[in-house]
């Protein structure tokens, strides 16, 4: 189908060195009609070139979206266990007092990328989408960061809690002062941790497992004098045992005894 260039067609009839008709003859009307119909056909041709511009912007907006998702979810899986510096990739950072980019990241050059392609008319309205896709994918990064950073604390207080409970459990268990000391070094750790709720279920559990650890160190060493302490309850370093873990440890204890005859 041909093309009418639309700086022609606006034009209608130009007729500045065209022979000019009486406006009632038969010609004259014939070529003012033509002229009508040379108009109307660009006005339909810009309109479907906008609804094309249009439909063009839709699927590269589709498209950058799924690149961003697909960038995002790269940036996840490659992040370091820590989740250090995940958010800054992938968005960069913003002036908090103007909004305007610090440092850019690897969304802004997948977006500048994408806008390029987009049709000249629509650019404006694609452009100004820019910042809340930031923000909302910002969002998004932080969260992921804040979640990796949570799961790795967790994941290296467990480290260091096997680790003090497997000495207590096969230390002395009259060495009190070591026993103070592992438990205070591990509750200062988990004083560090970042999450408080996860930092109280931490200490909670830390004092019932070193008291836990305690125990069977002393089932060990003297089952029958165990039995007794957790029966008495005298031994303030058990405090923090429920009375279902006394029960166990208790019957622990006995079977212990027993077998040593």
């Amino acid at each position: 189908m041909a093309t009418i260039p639309l700086q022609l067609a606006q034009r209608r009839l130009d007729t500045g060195t065209v022979a000019s008709y009486p406006n009632g003859s038969p010609v004259g009307a014939a070529m003012q009609g033509f002229g009508d119909e040379l108009s109307a056909v660009a006005e339909r041709f810009r309109q479907q070139q906008k609804q094309q511009d249009a439909f063009d912007a839709d699927i590269i907006g589709r498209e950058l979206n799924a690149r961003i998702a697909h960038a995002e979810a790269v940036a996840v899986q490659t992040a370091p266990a820590d989740g250090g510096g995940l958010h800054d990739f992938m968005y960069g950072q913003l002036d908090p007092r103007s909004d305007g980019v610090l440092k850019p990241g690897l969304f802004d050059q997948i977006f500048d990328d994408t806008a390029a392609k987009v049709p000249e008319g629509e650019r404006a309205n694609f452009l100004a989408q820019k910042q809340a896709l930031r923000l909302a994918g910002s969002a998004r990064m932080a969260a992921q960061q804040h979640a990796r950073r949570q799961n790795y604390e967790q994941a290296e207080w467990s480290k260091v809690e096997d680790g003090y409970t497997s000495a207590i459990a096969q230390g002395d268990p009259d060495d009190s002062d070591t026993f103070d000391a592992i438990r205070r070094s591990g509750l200062e750790l988990i004083g560090k941790m970042g999450n408080p709720v996860a930092r109280q279920a931490a200490e909670a559990a830390w004092r019932g497992n070193t008291a836990k650890a305690l125990v069977q160190a002393m089932i060990a060493k003297y089952p029958k004098g165990a039995a007794e302490v957790l029966g008495e309850g005298s031994d303030p370093r058990l405090a923090d045992l429920t009375p279902d873990d006394r029960k166990e440890f208790a019957n622990m204890a006995r079977i212990a005894l027993a077998e040593a005859g």
